[in-house]
């Protein structure tokens, strides 16, 4: 028996996935909730580990993204599929680098779901190496094609910065973003001491804040 747990905000979609797998004689719900701090909460009192969790990336609260690893710190080696309906390489890059094993795009058919549960019971892996590449090259090409322009134009900040900018903004950090453009650490580091010095801040939070319109 291969047993489940959901974390999804959407009512509809979570009790469309618990109807379903109540369904399937070789898998079992462990729990079913909408939050992070919810599962928190109920960890404990639930007793069993999960082997595979189904989470989403836009939860309200703690995100999904930030989730991966508090889940993993909990559940060692449990498997984490994450739900997304953000067609965005670079979320899907940071998600498998925080430690998920795959991810489905809403809107998706049970069937899949379904598909990429039985390869990670059976002990496969649903992200092949060629996938990760691909996912880095998306992520590349995004860069170069849409980079950000207008919401950096006024901080004048160069092409690559944009690039670092963006990276920097969607969570990755300096070794994955090192990764992504194929540039070293240092490098990557004197960017992100150039931005900081172009937007007036000295903190990623500061950067954050400042490039989202809340300072």
């Amino acid at each position: 028996m291969y047993l489940i747990g959901i974390i999804e905000d959407d009512v509809q979609l979570r009790k469309t996935m618990e109807n379903y797998i109540s369904l399937q004689q070789d898998l079992s719900l462990v729990f079913s909730c909408n939050r992070i701090e919810k599962w928190i909460s109920i960890r404990q009192d639930a007793g069993i580990v999960p082997d595979c969790i189904l989470l989403d990336i836009g939860l309200p609260g703690i995100s999904g993204l930030d989730a991966i690893s508090i889940i993993s710190s909990y559940y060692p080696g449990v498997k984490i599929l994450v739900i997304t309906g953000m067609e965005d390489p670079l979320v899907a890059w940071q998600a498998m680098m925080n430690g998920a094993n795959g991810f489905l795009l809403k809107p998706f058919r049970l069937a899949e779901m379904q598909k990429q549960l039985e390869v990670l019971q059976s002990g496969g892996t649903v992200l092949e190496p060629e996938t990760m590449t691909g996912l880095i090259n998306t992520a590349r090409n995004r860069l170069n094609t849409n980079g950000g322009v207008e919401r950096f134009q006024e901080f004048g900040l160069t092409q690559r910065e944009i690039q670092v900018a963006e990276l920097l903004l969607a969570g990755s950090s300096y070794k994955e973003i090192s990764t992504i453009l194929n540039v070293s650490y240092t490098t990557v580091n004197e960017h992100i001491k150039n931005i900081y010095k172009k937007v007036k801040v000295n903190s990623k939070m500061a950067f954050i804040n400042r490039v989202s319109g809340k300072n």
